[in-house]
């Protein structure tokens, strides 16, 4: 089995509204923010909440695809049906017997088989989750992932590394082949994208009440989410790239013992250029 580790990037979402927008659309929602109930019981007055704190976060989620290509050859016995009076078929010059309105013919089947698979992850327990509303907007690759830490904003890092999305790419791909002869038996990894997508959150405060609240605003979407209590401190080190990226051929031999693992000039030199 040969496998093919392409193209690794890194890939910051870009937001279709602007940061004053987003806050914006946040106190628009200062009185919801508490809830439904809170508002038509209590009434609170928009003057009264306050933004207390903001934070833009990058979070993260894994995209991989990978390509499979088998080509064998394998012997076949096919049974052929005749009609009740046959007694015997001669096929290019060589005769085979008929037994219960049937003869047999012995043949090589030529095959080839292309497989395609395609993963999201969540970048915490790599589970496969569906993401695919994020890819319909704008990316930029990033080249220094401490460009993005900012006053105020964080990038969350993923517990989950390359190397398990592309296990599991794989492992989706691998089968079991009945065959004589196997002249082609290869996995290409197309993609491993780790995608940042931003989010905001407003920490409101109710002075009157001594409440705080908490609203997150997908700055992809434009979707919006309370969250009670104040602002998480996601605060998590940088991790070089290569720990992101930890793909090599010790790596891959542990979940497909005995591949040969080539690697691609534009893996290299991607990595390079995220340095």
């Amino acid at each position: 089995m040969d496998i093919t580790i392409g193209e690794e990037k890194i890939i910051e979402l870009v937001s279709p509204f602007s940061a004053d927008e987003i806050r914006e659309r946040a106190a628009a929602k200062r009185v919801e923010a508490f809830g439904q109930l809170v508002r038509f019981m209590q009434r609170p007055k928009p003057d009264e909440i306050e933004i207390t704190q903001s934070q833009k976060r990058y979070e993260p989620f894994w995209y991989g695809s990978a390509r499979a290509f088998y080509k064998y050859d394998r012997r076949h016995r096919y049974q052929v049906p005749v009609a009740p009076e046959v007694q015997a078929v001669t096929v290019y010059e060589n005769e085979h017997a008929v037994e219960k309105r049937a003869f047999a013919l012995d043949a090589v089947e030529h095959c080839a088989e292309e497989l395609a698979q395609e993963l999201m992850l969540e970048p915490q327990h790599g589970h496969e989750r569906d993401y695919k509303k994020y890819l319909a907007f704008a990316e930029q690759q990033v080249e220094n992932l401490e460009a993005l830490r900012a006053e105020n904003t964080l990038v969350v890092f993923p517990e989950v590394r390359s190397s398990f999305l592309v296990g599991k790419l794989t492992q989706a791909l691998m089968k079991t082949i009945q065959a004589d002869t196997i002249y082609e038996q290869r996995i290409e990894v197309e993609k491993v994208i780790l995608y940042l997508r931003p989010v905001y959150a407003f920490e409101f405060f109710w002075q009157s009440r001594d409440k705080h609240q908490v609203i997150e605003f997908d700055a992809l979407t434009g979707e919006q989410r309370a969250e009670a209590g104040q602002i998480k401190k996601q605060l998590t080190d940088v991790l070089e790239n290569d720990d992101l990226f930890d793909i090599g051929s010790d790596v891959v031999g542990t979940f497909v013992p005995g591949a040969n693992i080539a690697i691609k000039l534009g893996r290299l030199a991607a990595r390079k250029a995220l340095k």
